[in-house]
């Protein structure tokens, strides 16, 4: 009788830490790097997607875009072709249903291979069905350049 029990024992144990290792406990991989993908692709609304209805993005100096559909607008005026975004990601967190992302990140001018903005980020992501969406985006630029991005294929970078 004592093995039977000691063998049920075990067999629970087994699975209550199969269970438990299955929940998250970070944010895929995948998701974090969404919007670089997205941005890579010049492809406005795939970075829309990534965002819940409800969403925000907030730069100080700006004002905070609220919901896909101004967040959509917010893609289509950032990204062009030629830029490409970065992301160091530091922290990377979840519990239940909510997770958080912080790093650094870089916007690259690739024709002129130049830094254009670089600062930190937070996302907070809501997990819904299974799905993680960005809730709320914060960006802090440390450098950015200050003027209009131009960004022409046949634009030649000029020396002085």
């Amino acid at each position: 009788m004592r093995t039977i029990a000691a063998c049920f024992l075990s067999g629970l144990t087994t699975v209550l830490v199969g269970c438990a290792a299955r929940e998250e406990s970070t944010i895929p991989e995948k998701v974090i790097t969404g919007l670089e993908t997205c941005v890579a692709r010049h492809d406005p609304e795939s970075c829309a997607a990534l965002y819940t209805e409800d969403a925000e993005i907030t730069e100080p100096r700006a004002t905070t875009v609220r919901g896909r559909a101004a967040i959509l607008q917010y893609f289509k005026e950032q990204i062009a072709p030629d830029l490409q975004m970065f992301t160091d990601t530091q922290v990377n967190l979840v519990q239940g249903t909510l997770g958080v992302v912080e790093g650094i990140y870089r916007i690259r001018n690739m024709n002129t291979r130049t830094i254009v903005e670089d600062g930190e980020y937070l996302n907070i992501l809501r997990n819904r069905n299974g799905e993680w969406e960005v809730f709320r985006s914060f960006f802090i630029p440390r450098h950015a350049s200050g003027a209009a991005v131009l960004v022409s294929p046949s634009a030649e970078p000029t020396q002085k």
